[in-house]
């Protein structure tokens, strides 16, 4: 890249002060570097989604110097670090579990522990420790050169359990619910397939007792309008989806619970 380019991904809320603070830190630091906003929508604390998030959208500029900021941990004696990618870029953020999963997808090259200055406030190590080290990388300076070094196969990940299936059964976590109401499982394609689900077929998708029905489908308009669907999405993610409407409010989903899919002629 011509030029550096910082990126932010935080459960701060959109449009919120916290993120400015961020902003302004590398503005004011390194007024060359490009700033880039991925998400501040994470689910507060949400250690697991806002893994995933980053672990897909770091990808997208590999070479870029990104700041992820989910820490219900902060002021605690979790680490702070800041991790060189195979990939030219850089992981900035807390240690506690949400860079893991999009270090290993790039490549951690290296690794380098984060201290807060003496005199910062224990509640803000994104705009004090990691705006700081993200604007210092973008300047130029390497991981390597951040001291104390710290072995980068160290690096925490979140606890990604692994959907449980048979033919004519899927059960997993929701891990997310977008402002659409979409519903993620942490499930794929391999599931779906062991499960023996294939577009068209009618099955259920329920959090507890109550059994809704749903059609496996490909894409929204393979459904009728509020109809209940069941599909890959863009991430290829086992999704549930209400077409015009919400599946999170249809079957009573929230990030954590357990969704079953199953055909109608199982239990």
């Amino acid at each position: 890249m011509s030029r550096p380019v910082v990126t932010f991904l935080t459960d701060y809320g959109p449009g919120s002060e916290y993120a400015g603070a961020l902003h302004a830190v590398v503005a004011a630091a390194c007024p060359e570097a490009d700033r880039l906003d991925l998400a501040h929508d994470v689910p507060r604390g949400d250690i697991r989604m806002g893994a995933l998030l980053l672990a897909r959208l770091a990808p997208m500029l590999p070479e870029a110097i990104h700041v992820a900021v989910v820490d219900p941990g902060v002021g605690t004696d979790r680490r702070g670090v800041a991790v060189a990618l195979e990939s030219g870029g850089a992981l900035v953020g807390p240690d506690n579990g949400l860079l893991g999963p999009a270090a290993r997808l790039l490549g951690p090259r290296a690794a380098a522990l984060l201290e807060p200055p003496p005199d910062a406030p224990a509640t803000f190590h994104g705009r004090d420790v990691f705006a700081p080290a993200a604007a210092r990388l973008a300047a130029g300076e390497e991981v390597e050169a951040l001291d104390p070094a710290i072995d980068p196969a160290s690096l925490a990940s979140p606890e990604l359990p692994p959907a449980r299936v048979r033919p004519g059964w899927l059960e997993a976590p929701a891990v997310g619910v977008d402002r659409f109401g979409n519903v993620q499982l942490l499930a794929g394609p391999g599931d779906l397939a062991a499960a023996a689900f294939a577009r068209g077929d009618r099955i259920w998708a329920a959090t507890g007792e109550r059994r809704h029905p749903a059609t496996v489908a490909r894409a929204f308009g393979d459904v009728a309008r509020k109809a209940l669907m069941v599909y890959l999405d863009s991430h290829d993610m086992v999704a549930l989806a209400v077409n015009d409407g919400s599946a999170a409010a249809r079957v009573g989903v929230a990030p954590g619970d357990t969704v079953t899919l199953a055909r109608w002629e199982l239990a």
